[in-house]
Parts: structure tokens; C-alpha cells; sequence
């Protein structure tokens, strides 16, 4: 169920030649491909223990929640109040999952990327109902926006969203860490800081197309564990400790390249 393995992923870029880009260390080569290749590596590291966390599961369930919100609601993480009913806008919608998420944070720091990620996914979905034309409807609420996810097609969308900018963020900050670690000086650090700003865009992409590994995965999970009734906490958990695994899967082979 899902855990085929897609073969190579195709590429806008390659990770290695954005980060040569953002160095501005053309003929360095092999300071290039260290620096990419240590980012990676720590991401996989990070990536390695986040399906355990608690909030990072809150996020995930709250996010399943809203895609389950006609189900009837359990005791697990994925039955918050996401109070649908009430025709919250996406800016409380993502407030309610930051609560929800702070109710259940082990990690200050896994906690704070989890709901910004979630988060980002709830105004990614928002913007793509918005691009059908269901906002412009004013017959249509959250609720409506909202049941269009409570399907294989719509849930993975939606969790590969949240992958995405969850790998974007830590990409990210890991290429900042080492970058600070291998620089020589303050003016060189300023200068790789406003080169990454212009290249955001090429990071955020390349996020969004490692992320499609989790998105076939993410349909069928939907199918067998959130249709009829609101995945336990032990399936989050093994959604996360799968999907999580598929992300660092694609990073290793990526480096190996």
C-alpha cells in the first residue's frame, strides 16, 4: 500500500548546482558539493526522529482532521474541534491547529516548523480551492473547502503540502548552519544570507518535488485508515515514521548521485 518505490524523481535542478548557485563559489566544486551534501545529510538525521514527536503528530492529525471533519470524532489527535461548522477563516483555522499543536509539543523547535507547516498546507489548499473558483462563491464554506480533501486525490495534496514546506524550512536552516560553519567571515556569511533570499524559490521547488515521493503513499493511507472513521494515534505515527522514511530515502539517493 504505497510503499512502491517511484524510481528517480524528476528534477527542475539538482540540489547540488542551486546550492553551487547560492555559494557564489563558482570553481569550488568540492566545497559545493560538501556543503550540499552535509545539508542533506542533517536533514535526513533530523528526519530520522520526527514521526516520534508529539507535536509534529498533533500537526499531521490536525490536518487529517479537517479532511475527516463529517466523521464521527475519537479520542486520538485527529479529533480535535476544528469548529468547521463555524466558517473559520484559514488564518483561524491555522491558529486552531498552532493550539492544538501547543497542547501537544514535546519540542519547542520541532513544534514551531510542525505548525508553520501545517499552516502553509492549509493556505496551500485554500489557494487551490480559490483557483477552481469555489471561493468566489460565497454560498461556499469552510466546511465545503474543506470536504473537497476528505478523498485519496484531495488528502494527498494536502499532505504533501505539508512535507514540502516542512523540508523546505529545514533545508534551509541546515544550509544556513553550514554555510556560517565554512565561511570565513562576517561579509561572506551577509553575502551568502542575501544570495539564499534570491534563490528561495529554487529551494522552496526543489521541496515540493522531493515531496512527491510521500504523495502516492499519502492516497492509499487515506483510503485504508481515514475514510470510515479517524485514524488512532499509532496509525499517525506509522503514516509519519513511513513518510518521513520515504523523504530520507529520496535525500540518500540524491546525495549518492
Amino acid at each position: 500500500m504505497g510503499h512502491e518505490r517511484l524510481g528517480s524523481l524528476p528534477r527542475t535542478r539538482r540540489w547540488r548546482t542551486i546550492v553551487d548557485d547560492i555559494s557564489l563559489s563558482k570553481g569550488h566544486a568540492d566545497k559545493v558539493a560538501d556543503l550540499a551534501d552535509r545539508t542533506l545529510h542533517n536533514v535526513r538525521v533530523r528526519f530520522s526522529n520526527l514521526h516520534r514527536d508529539s507535536g509534529v503528530q498533533a500537526a499531521f492529525a490536525y490536518l487529517v482532521s479537517l479532511a475527516t471533519a463529517a466523521l464521527p470524532r475519537s479520542t486520538g489527535l485527529s479529533s480535535p474541534e476544528t469548529g468547521l461548522d463555524g466558517n473559520p477563516s484559514p488564518a483561524r483555522i491555522a491558529k486552531n491547529l498552532s493550539e492544538w499543536v501547543r497542547l501537544h509539543a514535546l519540542s519547542q523547535e520541532y513544534a514551531e516548523v510542525a505548525c508553520r507547516a501545517g499552516a502553509d498546507a492549509i493556505a496551500d489548499w485554500t489557494r487551490t480551492r480559490s483557483a477552481q473558483g469555489l471561493l468566489f462563491d460565497a454560498r461556499v464554506s469552510a466546511s465545503d473547502i474543506w470536504s473537497e480533501s476528505a478523498n485519496a486525490e484531495g488528502f494527498c495534496q494536502v499532505a504533501r503540502s505539508f512535507f514540502a514546506r516542512f523540508t523546505e524550512r529545514y533545508l534551509r536552516y541546515f544550509l544556513e548552519r553550514e554555510a556560517s560553519a565554512q565561511l570565513p567571515s562576517f561579509e561572506a556569511r551577509e553575502s551568502f544570507a542575501k544570495s539564499l533570499h534570491v534563490h528561495i524559490e529554487e529551494v522552496s521547488r526543489h521541496a515540493f518535488e522531493t515531496s512527491k515521493i510521500t504523495q502516492s503513499f499519502a492516497a492509499g493511507w487515506f483510503n485504508n485508515h481515514a475514510r470510515e472513521s479517524r485514524p488512532t494515534d499509532t496509525e499517525i505515527r506509522g503514516f509519519l515514521a513511513t513518510a518521513f522514511g520515504k523523504l530520507q530515502e529520496e535525500m540518500q539517493r540524491e546525495a549518492a548521485e
